[in-house]
C-alpha cells in the first residue's frame, strides 16, 4: 500500500514552484514535536542549526557506526585499516557515486573535506586536528589519514564525518555561516520544500544504492508538543516519531497492533558527586552513599518502570557482554541502608545524638544541594527519592532547580554538591563514555569550565587505561583496558549510576516495513536527523 499526499499536505509542502511537476506516489512521513529554524542545509552547522534533512538524507559519511553495537555500515567508504603502528589509516572509496548534481564523487573531495576542516577549525567539532592527525592525502580511490600518535578511537569521528563536494566549498569562503540553501550532497534524497510547518526531500534518482530508497519522498511535519506529534502518529497522519512519552507500552503501543515502538537503551542517569570538595573527595563517603540509594525504586518512581536500574559500571546493556568482565556485566548496586550506616560511621562520619551524622572534624555535615534541571520531571522525581534514602543514613539534601545554563555552569565549574545528569560521552563501546567522563583533559578547576568530566575525578589507573586502549587495536588489550577503568569506577564511585536512558523511536507500521527493532537493530534508534535515521529511510517499504 503506498501512500499518498492529501491537498493539505501539498499544500504545506508547496510553498515555493517546485522544480518536480509530478508529486510523489510513496511518501514516508515523519512528524517532530518541536519546531526547527531557519533554511539552513549546512552540514557542518550544529544540528540545532541546520534543517533535519541535511545529515540524515542530503549528506553522507564514510562509515556509519552503530551506537548501541560498534557495528561499521559502509558508506562512501567501502573498507578501512589501521597500519601496524596504528598512526596511519587508509579508507578506500567508493566508485560510481555521483553527487546530485551530476558530478562524480572522489577520494579527493574526502581529503577536501577534513582538510577543510584544519582550515576552518571552528568546522572541526569533533577536534580531529587536535586527536593528532597530520595530514589527509589521496591516492587512486584510497585517503590516508596520519597522526603522530596512535589514537585508534579517532575512527568513529573520521567514519562519521559528512562529506562535502570539492567543486562546491572550495568557493566558499565563510563556511561557518553558510546557509547552503542549493545543497549537494551523495545521499538517498535531494532537499524540495521548506516552511516552518513542513520539510520535504524527493528520492535522489541518481543514488548510487541502487533500488533504493524505496520511498519517493520524505516529508517531516513540525508540532507544538509531545501529544500533539503523538497524535497524529495515532491517528496514521505520520509514519515515524522521536518522541519521548512516559509509558510507550501502556501509552501507545497498547492501543493497536500497527502502534510499535524502538527505545533501546543508549546511555544511563548519573548522581554525580563533587569530588574537588569534602566529603565528597572521599571515597569512602562516595560508596556509602552509593549503597544508601534505591536505584530500582529511582528508576520506577522516574519512568514508570519503563527504564530499569543502570549498571554500576555505566555500560549500556548492549555493550556489556562483548566488553565487561564476567563480575561485572550482571551487576548491580546492593541498597542496603544499613551497611551504608555502618560504613559511614567506620569512615569517620559519626552520628550525634539527635541522629545528625557528623563530618570528620565533628560538626553536622551541611544539608547537601542536588543540582536539577528547572521543571525536570524525572531528575526531580529522582532526587526526591535519593532526598528520603539519604535521610535514613543521617545525611539532608535539598532540591536546587536551576535553568540550563546555570544548572550545566554549575556541573561544568564545579560548585554544586550532587548533581544529576546524563552521561556527558558516549559511544560505539565503553571507551567514549570513561573518556570523556574521567581524562584528566576533560576536568578543570572549580571556577573551570570542564567540558564533560563532571564529577572532577581523575586517576592514574584510568588515565593508563585510556591511553592503552587508544595505542592498541587488538580487542583483548582494550577489552582489558576496559576491565580496568570498570573496576575502578565501581570501587572509587566517582558517580551512581541510576537509571537507563533511551532513544525514542515511535512508528505507525500500518503502511510501511523495515523499520528497525530490538530484533533488527540496524541503527541505535536515534533521531529523524542523524545518520542512522538516513538507514531508516533507505529501508522502510510501501506494504
Amino acid at each position: 500500500m503506498t501512500r499518498t499526499l492529501t491537498a493539505t499536505a501539498l499544500l504545506a509542502v508547496a510553498l515555493a514552484t517546485s522544480a518536480h511537476a509530478q508529486q510523489p506516489k510513496t511518501v514516508f512521513t515523519v512528524v517532530r514535536p518541536t519546531q526547527w529554524g531557519a533554511y539552513n542545509l549546512n552540514p557542518f552547522a550544529p544540528n540545532d542549526q541546520h534543517l533535519l534533512p541535511t545529515n540524515s538524507a542530503i549528506y553522507e559519511s564514510l562509515f556509519y557506526i552503530q551506537g548501541l553495537n560498534g557495528k561499521v555500515t559502509p558508506v562512501l567508504g567501502t573498507k578501512s585499516a589501521w597500519s601496524k603502528d596504528n598512526k596511519t589509516l587508509t579508507v578506500t572509496t567508493r566508485s560510481g557515486v555521483q553527487w546530485s548534481d551530476g558530478q562524480p564523487f572522489t577520494a579527493k573531495d574526502v581529503a577536501f573535506t577534513f582538510n577543510y576542516l584544519q582550515k576552518y577549525p571552528a568546522l572541526d567539532t569533533t577536534g580531529l586536528w587536535k586527536s593528532g592527525l597530520t595530514s589527509v592525502k589521496t591516492s587512486g580511490n584510497t585517503v590516508t589519514f596520519s597522526f603522530n600518535r596512535a589514537n585508534t578511537p579517532v575512527f568513529q569521528y573520521v567514519a562519521q564525518q559528512v562529506i562535502v563536494p570539492e567543486h562546491i566549498w572550495a568557493a566558499i569562503k565563510d563556511p561557518v555561516t553558510e546557509t547552503n540553501q542549493k545543497a549537494v550532497g551523495t545521499g538517498p534524497f535531494v532537499f524540495d520544500s521548506y516552511s516552518q510547518q513542513a520539510l520535504r526531500v524527493l528520492k535522489n534518482p541518481n543514488y548510487w544504492m541502487k533500488g533504493q530508497p524505496y520511498v519517493d519522498a520524505v516529508v517531516w511535519y513540525a508540532t507544538n508538543s509531545n501529544d500533539a506529534a503523538l497524535l497524529k502518529l495515532l491517528k496514521g497522519e505520520a509514519d515515524y516519531g522521536y518522541i519521548g512519552v512516559s509509558d510507550p507500552k501502556g501509552g501507545y503501543a497498547s492501543k493497536g497492533p500497527n502502534y510499535t515502538y524502538y527505545w533501546p537503551v543508549s546511555g544511563s542517569n548519573y548522581l554525580y558527586f563533587n569530588t574537588t570538595k569534602a566529603p565528597f573527595s572521599d571515597p569512602a563517603f562516595r560508596r556509602a552513599i552509593a549503597q544508601a540509594i534505591n536505584t530500582d525504586d529511582v528508576a520506577q518512581k522516574a519512568y514508570a518502570g519503563v527504564a530499569r536500574a543502570a549498571n554500576p559500571t555505566g555500560v549500556i546493556p548492549a555493550q556489556q557482554q562483548a566488553w565487561l568482565p564476567a563480575n561485572l556485566r550482571n551487576a548491580s548496586l546492593k541498597y542496603n541502608p544499613q551497611a551504608a550506616d555502618a560504613a559511614l560511621t567506620a569512615a569517620g562520619y559519626k552520628k550525634n545524638a539527635q541522629g545528625v551524622r557528623l563530618g570528620k572534624d565533628g560538626k553536622p555535615l551541611p544539608a547537601f544541594k542536588i543540582l536539577v534541571g528547572a521543571g525536570w520531571t524525572d531528575f526531580i522525581t529522582m532526587a526526591q527519592v535519593i532526598s528520603e534514602d539519604l535521610k535514613q543514613v543521617g545525611l539532608n539534601t535539598q532540591i536546587d532547580q536551576q535553568a540550563w545554563s546555570s544548572y550545566a555552569g554549575g556541573l561544568q565549574g564545579g560548585t554544586f554538591d550532587l548533581g544529576i545528569s546524563w552521561g556527558w560521552g558516549g559511544g560505539p563501546n565503553p571507551y567514549y563514555l570513561y573518556y570523556q567522563s574521567f581524562s584528566p583533559e576533560f576536568s578543570a578547576p572549580v571556577g573551570k569550565t570542564a567540558s564533560s568530566n563532571l564529577a572532577h575525578y581523575t586517576d592514574p589507573a584510568i588515565t593508563k587505561a585510556l591511553a592503552q586502549f587508544r595505542g592498541s587495536n587488538d580487542p583483548a588489550t582494550q577489552k582489558k583496558a576496559i576491565g580496568t577503568i570498570a573496576a575502578t569506577v565501581t570501587r572509587d564511585m566517582p558517580w551512581v549510576p541510576l537509571t537507563d536512558r533511551f532513544e525514542f523511536s515511535l512508528y505507525n507500521t500500518s503502511r510501511f516495513t523495515g523499520f528497525p527493532t530490538a530484533q533488527n537493530p540496524y541503527t541505535a534508534g536515534t533521531a529523524d536527523d542523524t545518520a542512522g535515521a538516513r538507514l531508516m529511510y533507505l529501508n522502510v517499504k510501501p506494504k
